[in-house]
């Protein structure tokens, strides 16, 4: 049977402590550089890998983090499920565990149980959940916090978000180069400062073109596919040729509706879409679409957390500018 390599076998071939070499390899602080190379180095040929509870025992850290993204998400919405996925792969890629938290209206004891058993070593958070007022303390509790996207009301958290102003500007530009004259807007619920930074870009691009907004071409929807039919519907009746919806999910809603209607896309109206989470759906047409880049999101508030965690100061909130990638929805035939 092959022995099993232990931390006596890692000191004794690096030439140092048993202890030198615990330090080494845990990253903490009494070892010279050279050693602290040669011991990992010597670690990863013999296929050495610290116990896990021993080493979270001696740093006072549990190497695992929470996520906390609302319950609704991730049943009725797949931007909540595509950035679940992403936090969780971008923690594995450090060697992170994740704690996943559905953000209900009534969290019971489960939040004061994380925070006074140390069970997490810090907190993302969706802007998507920051309107319920248990999920907003917890970025005055003690726990490192970092927010996906933006707080309504707050500027004085850490955050990762997707620049949404400029990105929703040219998503409008975009229509107006393809031609489209009367282009209307399903606006996302304004309590959300992602869809109020939407709405500010679809009034930027028409100012930029020297076009008046006509207010009456702004409809209102609530983010889900559901909202987006009878918003369409509206837009539709009111002779737009072209429509910027603030999410996806919204924009399929607005197709369907069209074709229920008889408006066919893009022959008689053009459509663009936010997030990019119905790109890869099978609806024709495939959607004109800002990309958000979830991996990059994700991999970018786990390294940020990260960084606040190990008490590393100077950090800045990051924002991401995301791509716009034409499909069908914005094809002329």
């Amino acid at each position: 049977m092959e022995q099993k390599v232990t931390l006596d076998d890692v000191a004794r071939l690096s030439g140092v402590s048993r202890s030198a070499a615990s330090r080494a390899l845990n990253d903490r602080p009494g070892v010279r550089s050279d050693v602290r190379e040669r011991v990992n180095r010597i670690a990863d040929h013999l296929g050495f890998r610290p116990n896990r509870a021993a080493k979270n025992l001696a740093s006072g850290r549990s190497s695992v983090i929470g996520l906390v993204i609302p319950s609704d998400d991730l049943r009725v919405d797949p931007y909540g499920a595509a950035m679940t996925h992403a936090v969780g792969r971008a923690a594995s890629q450090l060697d992170l565990g994740m704690m996943l938290h559905l953000a209900a209206e009534e969290p019971g004891d489960t939040v004061n149980h994380i925070l006074r058993d140390g069970l997490i070593d810090g907190l993302l958070i969706s802007s998507v959940a920051a309107d319920k007022q248990w999920v907003d303390e917890l970025f005055d509790s003690v726990l490192p916090t970092v927010l996906i996207g933006t707080h309504p009301t707050r500027d004085d958290v850490l955050s990762v978000d997707v620049e949404n102003t400029e990105s929703a500007a040219g998503a409008v530009t975009h229509l107006f180069e393809q031609g489209c004259e009367r282009v209307g807007c399903i606006a996302g619920p304004l309590d959300r400062a992602d869809a109020r930074a939407r709405l500010d870009g679809y009034r930027l691009a028409h100012d930029r073109a020297g076009r008046p907004v006509d207010e009456a071409l702004i409809a209102h929807g609530r983010f889900s596919r559901a909202s987006g039919l009878p918003a369409g519907a509206e837009l539709f009746e009111k002779g737009v040729d072209g429509i910027f919806a603030s999410n996806d999910e919204m924009a399929v809603g607005a197709i369907l509706s069209g074709a229920r209607s008889g408006f066919r896309v893009p022959d008689d109206v053009l459509v663009v879409g936010f997030d990019g989470t119905a790109f890869d759906e099978v609806i024709e047409p495939t959607i004109t679409s800002v990309i958000q880049p979830f991996d990059e999101i994700g991999r970018t508030a786990v390294e940020l957390l990260n960084k606040l965690v190990h008490g590393e100061a100077g950090l800045t909130s990051v924002s991401i500018v995301p791509p716009l990638v034409q499909g069908g929805s914005t094809t002329r035939p």
